[in-house]
Order: structure tokens, then C-alpha cells, then sequence
């Protein structure tokens, strides 16, 4: 449909698939966090682009974010077997199993021949690999979640940005951290148009009343995503501006030195 609208020959605005990677630091109160992403992960049953698709987390504290996914209604799969039946199902040849999509947690599961509990919130699956050799890192349209360790925070950017480079290129990234330092460090590396920060980004990410994004559903993914915004689509994409340019009192013409700081 985007790529439609682009060749009709008439001004159009398109947007990008999204694959939240959403990334964990050592400062956060795991139990306030966790939650968050359950619920950004669930909502929808995973349909909306916005949804975290990985929990990327410190080795370190690996152990315990888990026991706070199963504590909060996550079925964690770590056995091989398990971990490639999940693979299968959803994307058999490589390609989103459509009977997948939108579909609860015990459903996807059921599908994929692995018995859990009817009222999992979410499948927790552990990630062995990451980039384009693994299917589980693109987008899942329904209630999965890719589990990722890192060593240091570097690593754990540099999961992320293997698992955009899939599919969600230019997209969003969830981050729950204090530490200015390592925010920054990810929003210069990572080819995003948005960083949600400790929020639940299937829901903030279209605007909120506690963030200063624009109430949206259509999120623009800049050239990273071959469209022509970076931002949330608003109204103020939707009509003319007319401007009205007078000769500015006293102005003068810079030099050459001046303007490019040579001489």
C-alpha cells in the first residue's frame, strides 16, 4: 500500500513495519519494569507495530528479570526443541504464519505444539541467536517475546541494531534505563526515529498524555524505513502553509569566511 501510494503520481505520506527492540539496564526496578513490557507485548494479542518484540538484558541479572516474566504471567521456552518449534510456527519458510497472527499466547502455543497454561499473558522465548540468521528476531505479530543476554551495554545495542537491520529499520526502540549516558549511546547508534523511555511503548509510542509525541497511530520510519518523515504523522501534515517573507530591517550578506568559518 506504500509503495503504491509513493508511484500514484500524487503527494503521499507512507510509514514502515515496526520490531521494537527494547532494551534493559542494570539501574531499573525489574518489577516495574517487567510489567510494562508484558503489557506492551500483549496488547492487541501483538498486532500494533509499536508492541516490544525483545527484551533485551544484562547476563547478570538475567536469571532474575525472567523469574519476574514468569512471576508476571510469562511462559518462559528455553529448550532447544521447544525454541524451534516456536521458530517453526511462526514463520514457516521464513515467512509470518498468518493462523499466528493476532492470536492469544495459548493459541501460538498450541500451534506450535507446546502446552502452557490458558491464561499465559505472553511466550518468554530464550534467544540463541540474533540478525538476519534468525527469523524470531523479526517482527512477530502475536503475544512472543525474544529473550537476549548481553555483557555489556554495547553488546546489548548491537543486538538490537542486528535485529532492526531485519525488519523495523527506522522504526522505534523501547529503552528502560536511568543512566543518560547509555540513552544516548543507543539513540546515536541505532537507526530510530523514536525512543520510548521506561513506558510502555505499544501505548505511548502513538502519543500520550505523559510524552510530547503526537497522538497517532502512523509512525514514519525517515529514510531508514524509505519514507519521507522521521515523526509521528499529525495534522500539521495534513494541510498548506502559506508564508509571508518581508526584508528583515538591517540585514546584512555574510562573508564566505563568515558563513564556512575559512579564510
Amino acid at each position: 500500500m506504500v509503495r503504491a501510494a509513493y508511484s500514484s503520481g500524487k503527494p503521499a505520506f507512507g510509514v514502515g513495519a515496526g520490531n521494537v527492540q527494547c532494551l534493559i539496564d542494570l539501574d531499573v526496578d525489574v518489577k516495574q519494569a517487567v510489567p510494562m513490557i508484558i503489557e506492551g507485548r500483549r496488547f492487541d494479542n501483538g498486532i500494533i507495530c509499536s508492541g516490544e518484540q525483545t527484551a533485551i538484558m544484562p547476563r547478570q541479572k538475567y536469571d532474575e528479570i525472567v523469574a519476574e516474566f514468569i512471576r508476571s504471567g510469562a511462559h518462559y521456552i528455553d529448550a532447544p526443541e521447544e525454541i524451534n518449534a516456536i521458530r517453526d510456527a511462526l514463520f514457516p519458510n521464513g515467512i509470518m504464519n498468518k493462523k499466528c497472527v493476532g492470536k492469544s499466547a495459548f493459541i501460538v502455543a498450541q500451534i506450535a505444539g507446546i502446552s502452557v497454561p490458558e491464561d499465559t499473558k505472553i511466550l518468554l522465548v530464550k534467544g540463541d541467536k540474533y540478525g538476519m540468521e534468525e527469523p524470531l528476531a523479526k517482527e512477530k505479530m502475536c503475544p512472543v517475546l525474544v529473550a537476549y543476554a548481553y555483557d555489556t551495554w554495547a553488546e546489548g545495542v548491537n543486538i538490537a541494531n542486528e535485529n532492526l537491520l531485519t525488519t523495523g529499520k527506522g522504526h522505534s526502540v523501547c529503552i528502560h534505563s536511568h543512566n543518560r549516558d547509555n540513552i544516548n549511546y543507543a539513540a546515536q547508534k541505532l537507526p530510530a526515529s523514536r525512543f520510548l523511555l521506561n513506558q510502555i511503548c505499544a501505548t505511548a509510542n502513538g502519543g500520550s498524555f505523559f510524552n510530547s509525541l503526537a497522538a497517532t497511530t502512523t509512525l514514519g520510519c525517515g529514510s531508514w524505513g524509505n519514507n519521507s518523515i522521521s515523526e509521528n504523522l499529525s495534522w500539521r501534515h495534513l494541510f498548506n502553509v502559506s508564508r509571508i517573507a518581508s526584508l528583515r530591517p538591517g540585514a546584512t550578506e555574510p562573508s564566505d569566511e563568515e558563513i564556512w568559518g575559512v579564510e
